[in-house]
Formats: C-alpha cells, sequence, structure tokens
C-alpha cells in the first residue's frame, strides 16, 4: 500500500517524465530529489565556509578590512545572474541547463560553447574542492604537511566522495552536510555576536569596516580593490548546479528556481556576516595576525572559544567542504551526461550510459574523479585559472537569452512558476556588465594572466574539437539536442 505523499510523488514524477519527453528526452536518471535537497544541493555548491575558510585573508592582504563592505557590492549583481537563471529554469528544466538553454534559444554551435566552458569548470571545481580539504586538514594531521601529503588527503577525499550508487544516496549525505554547515555557521555567528559586542577585550572595532590599509604593505589601486571582490565572487559561485540535476528533481520547473534563489540569500546573509564577524573577532593588529601559519578562521575560533570549539569548526568545516565536492560531482558529472546524450563529446557512447538500477552516469562518474585527482596533482595554480571560467558561462548564457527574447524564442512556463516578465531585460543588462567586470578582473591584473591563458587553452581546445568533428555533426542532425517546437503551457 504506497501513502498519500508516496502517490503524490508518483503523480508529479508521471508529469514530470512526460514534461521531459515533450524536450525530447526519455527519463532514465532517477527522479527523487525533493525542493528541500534541491536548495541542499546549491547551498552546499555555494559552501560559505569553504570560500570563507580558504580565502578569508586575501582581501585584507590587497585592501584591509574594508574588503567586509565589498561583499555588498557583489550580492546584487550576483542576484541578477541568480534570476535570470531560474527564469529560464522554469521554461527548460533539463540536465545540461546552460548548455541545453543556449543550444535551444540560440543555436547547437552556440551551445556547445556554453556546455564546454561550464563543464570545464565543474571538473575545476571539484578538484579545486578536493584541494581545499588538503590544504585546510594537512596542518591539523601534520606539523609540517608536504605537497604530497595535502594531495593524498585530496585524493583519498575524491574516492570517498564518487557517487555511483546514486543520486538519493549522494543527496542524503548532501543533505546531511548541509544541515551540518547551516546550524554550525549559526552557532559560530551566535558566539561570535557575543564575543565580539560583550566579552572579547582586544577585538577589532567597526573602524575596521572602512580601514583601506592593506595587511601586505602593498600600495591601494583600482585592481587591488577589482581583486579583493574576488573573495565574495569566488564564495557565491556554485548554485547553479540545482538547474544541472533538473532531471533529478520531483518538479524542477518550480523546485530550481525556488533553491537557486534560496541558496544564494541564505548564503549571501550568512556570508557576509559570518565574514564580518570572523573579522571583529580577530585579535590584536590584523597584519601580525595574519602573519601567522595557521589557517586564520580556525586560529580565530581556537584562540577565542578553546580547542573543543576547534574541533566542533573542524568537523563543520569537513562536513561542509566534503558536501560541497559531492555536489560538485555530481553537477560535472550531469553536464558530461548531458553532453554525451547528444553525442557531443568523445566516447559519448560510454560517457552517456546510465546504470538502471542506480540511476547514475558511472562512466562519467569515473571520468570526473580521475580528472580531479590528477588536476590537483598538476595544480600550481591550474585548478584556480580553470574555475576561472565560469564567468564566461554567465555571459555566454545571459546574452543567449537576450537573443532569445529578442527573437521571442524563450518558451513559456506555468503560470505558478518563476518568471521576471518585463524586468528580464534590465536583469540581463545588468548581469552581463557585472560578468564582463569580472572577466576582466579574471584576466588583466598580472596575476590573473595564468588564468586568461588557460581559459584561452581550454576554448581553443574546444574550438577545435567543434571545427574537425563537431560542426558537421551538428549541420547533419548527428549531435545536439533534438530540434522541438517551444512547449506551451
Amino acid at each position: 500500500m504506497t501513502t498519500t505523499y508516496e502517490r503524490a510523488s508518483l503523480l508529479i514524477d508521471s508529469n514530470d517524465e512526460d514534461d521531459l519527453a515533450a524536450l525530447g528526452y526519455t527519463q532514465k536518471l532517477h527522479r527523487t530529489m525533493s525542493p528541500f535537497t534541491s536548495f541542499c544541493l546549491a547551498f552546499s555548491m555555494v559552501s560559505i565556509n569553504t570560500g570563507v575558510i580558504t580565502l578569508f585573508s586575501d582581501p585584507f592582504n590587497r585592501v584591509g578590512g574594508f574588503g567586509v563592505l565589498l561583499w555588498f557590492l557583489v550580492i546584487p549583481f550576483v542576484s541578477c545572474i541568480v534570476l535570470v537563471y531560474s527564469h529560464l529554469s522554469a521554461r527548460i528544466p533539463v540536465t545540461g541547463y546552460a548548455y541545453q538553454w543556449s543550444s535551444r534559444l540560440v543555436n547547437k554551435s552556440y551551445g556547445w560553447f556554453t556546455g564546454w566552458i561550464a563543464m570545464i569548470s565543474f571538473m575545476a571545481g571539484t578538484a579545486g574542492t578536493a584541494a581545499a580539504i588538503g590544504s585546510v586538514f594537512a596542518p591539523e594531521i601534520w606539523a609540517n604537511p608536504t605537497q604530497v601529503q595535502a594531495l593524498s588527503i585530496s585524493a583519498t577525499i575524491v574516492v570517498c566522495a564518487i557517487n555511483i550508487f546514486g543520486i538519493k544516496v549522494a543527496s542524503k549525505i548532501n543533505d546531511v552536510g548541509a544541515v551540518v554547515e547551516l546550524l554550525g555557521t549559526v552557532v559560530l555567528m551566535a558566539g561570535l555576536i557575543v564575543g565580539v559586542f560583550f566579552v572579547f577585550g582586544d577585538s577589532q572595532g567597526f573602524g575596521l569596516l572602512v580601514d583601506t590599509t592593506p595587511a601586505s604593505g602593498e600600495p591601494l589601486s583600482l585592481t587591488t580593490f577589482a581583486l579583493a571582490m574576488l573573495l565574495p565572487v569566488n564564495v557565491l559561485l556554485g548554485w547553479e548546479g540545482a538547474a544541472d540535476l533538473a532531471e533529478e528533481t520531483l518538479d524542477p520547473r518550480r523546485a530550481a528556481a525556488q533553491a537557486m534563489i534560496r541558496a544564494v540569500a541564505v548564503s549571501s546573509i550568512f556570508g557576509v556576516g559570518l565574514f564580518a564577524l570572523l573579522a571583529l573577532a580577530i585579535p590584536g593588529p590584523v597584519a601580525d595576525f595574519l602573519a601567522h601559519p595557521e589557517n586564520p578562521v580556525i586560529a580565530i575560533v581556537r584562540l577565542r572559544f578553546g580547542n573543543f570549539a576547534t574541533l566542533l569548526m573542524l568537523f563543520v568545516a569537513f562536513a561542509s567542504i566534503f558536501a560541497c565536492l559531492i555536489a560538485n560531482m555530481a553537477v560535472a558529472t550531469r553536464m558530461i551526461y548531458a553532453l554525451s546524450r547528444d553525442k557531443m563529446l568523445p566516447g559519448s557512447k560510454h560517457l552517456m550510459g546510465v546504470n538502471e538500477r542506480t540511476g547514475t552516469p558511472v562512466v562519467a562518474i569515473i571520468v570526473v574523479t580521475a580528472i580531479a585527482i590528477v588536476m590537483n596533482v598538476a595544480n600550481g595554480g591550474f585548478v584556480a585559472a580553470i574555475y576561472s571560467m565560469v564567468g564566461l558561462t554567465y555571459l555566454l548564457t545571459l546574452v543567449g537569452a537576450y537573443i532569445a527574447h529578442r527573437g521571442r524564442r524563450i518558451p513559456s512556463a506555468p503560470i505558478d512558476a518563476f518568471g521576471l516578465g518585463a524586468w528580464l531585460v534590465p536583469t540581463i543588462g545588468v548581469g552581463v556588465l557585472w560578468t564582463l567586470v569580472v572577466i576582466a578582473t579574471f584576466s588583466i591584473p598580472d596575476e590573473s594572466h595564468p588564468g586568461a591563458f588557460m581559459t584561452m587553452f581550454m576554448l581553443a581546445i574546444g574550438a577545435t574539437w567543434w571545427l574537425l568533428k563537431l560542426r558537421g555533426d551538428l549541420s547533419t542532425g548527428r549531435a545536439g539536442p533534438p530540434d522541438l517546437a517551444p512547449k506551451k503551457l
């Protein structure tokens, strides 16, 4: 006998499968993700703890305590991109998100480059998250960890995060990680509020927030302000993973948009709050404190709350970063699956295979795992350089949405689904300007040149594959998404 909830889920699944069929695909991935799980995945992809713990010192070294206020500049612009993505996810709820949207709204070649960049970015995100675990936790195991020891932790965690047993198992682990991160962040922020305002005698005053003295001693410039802005930019990335797992989500037209908006709203509030409170809790001169080799966030918790609180902080940090890793792996493998299903990648026949029992693209998962390990071994800035390509994904998607809007090619959505209406074009415009600023920051400064060169290199690989093979396959219909008229709702 089925329960009322199970009967409702079966009905939703049936409607979702019909919806997917109307978009040209048969349901192969298992559709089990609830709206809450979709939110947890998007929140874990953002992972405020991962970003704040690994990048905390950077704004202080570049622009001083004023770096805290840069969050308030970044959040509104990021929100514009989120709103456009939510608008599109409600209209084309297919795994492969930006690749599918760009292919259907502009053309299949445009979709290829959008999907290629997104795929590379997510694979680098997987490798970068694993590297963060090594860099944060290796010093907690060894007094002076070597690069090999840090890499061994990263590689071990990547293997542990393999989710070949199905999205249901992976999402349950991710749910737990997201809840632990939320609760841990709330508790830490509450402790910091009490400490900063009532207990700590040597914490920073609010003058820190307008202090523009770089802890590094380097001079201020427009470039240093732009680079300092990259902490909140890098933290508020990845929320689009909820749209990429559309074919494993119940009622994705509504759930994905809600998940992305809520994840960014919650992450923005907690991110700026946590970063500001940690900054105010720094004991003594900021430059002297940041000069110590210990991770500054862990050092603040240890000095302010003791060793037991530090252990709890490390547990929350590990749960957060591990959940982020699982989410990144899931999203990266689904992008590979989406491209391979449309015969867009070399070896598509194998990469598109889905295990019937688990509903997972096993070969794609193994490939992402192997690439993440190789990227970490060959690191030296390699991962961060590739991850910077995500700004290009945003730009291409936003421009594609504008082109489609002008050509009246954006399909309709259910009446109660998210939509920007008349605000779509202005929101796209603000988002485009912002992505251009971010791309310039990831490209023009001297220290960003490796990222720019790596981006051009990866684009050249994608362009070469398109010229030699894919262009012909797309023109003859052997590759690319199905040619279907937009579904009227």
